[in-house]
């Protein structure tokens, strides 16, 4: 009992002590907050400098390096190629030969860039033809594409296999083409032009 009367003492002590600056001790007065007042800084006198003309650097087109237009070979004789139904066709291989470097496969411009070659198996006068050619070439996996270009007024198709960094890839080639369509294939600096 005793001991019970001793806790409750020490909790009832602790309790004034909390509780007493509370209740009976009348709170200070807070300094006052004072905001200090900013002046707006005044407007800065800028001087703008005269505008001028900007000098444009107008390129003479004569001056530019002009890379020599190779004329292609357009001389076979038109709507030779035919597809064949007692011939076949190999699939074409792609993969390029072991070599030690892709410097060593291809070779390179005046300007630096590199030398691609593509095949023209034929010239037709039928897009619809060259197309066909063309699609079947690429069930094959031969690189088939058709591009025109003029003759005579007269719009003329290209089948053309390209392009290829090694030409002795498209000697393979040109050799089972031509035994295939009995034609007489070329092989030509490839051109994005056609």
């Amino acid at each position: 009992m005793i001991k019970q009367r001793l806790v409750g003492f020490v909790v009832i002590v602790a309790l004034i002590i909390i509780f007493f600056p509370i209740v009976f001790v009348a709170p200070q007065e807070e300094d006052q907050l004072v905001l200090p007042v900013f002046e707006m800084p005044l407007k800065p006198s800028l001087q703008a400098s005269p505008r001028v003309q900007p000098a444009i650097n107008i390129v003479d087109e004569t001056q530019l390096p002009s890379s020599p237009r190779k004329e292609t070979n357009t001389q076979q004789p038109l709507d030779v190629a035919v597809l064949r139904a007692d011939g076949v066709l190999a699939e074409a291989d792609f993969q390029p030969r072991q070599q030690s470097s892709a410097r060593e496969r291809a070779k390179f411009d005046e300007q630096g860039l590199p030398i691609s070659w593509a095949l023209q198996v034929a010239a037709l006068s039928s897009e619809l033809k060259a197309e066909q050619i063309a699609q079947f070439l690429r069930d094959k996996k031969y690189k088939a594409y058709v591009s025109s270009f003029y003759s005579e007024n007269q719009e003329l198709f290209r089948v053309m296999i390209g392009p290829s960094l090694q030409k002795t890839r498209l000697d393979e080639f040109k050799v089972l083409i031509d035994e295939y369509f009995l034609v007489d294939s070329v092989i030509v600096p490839f051109s994005v032009d056609g």
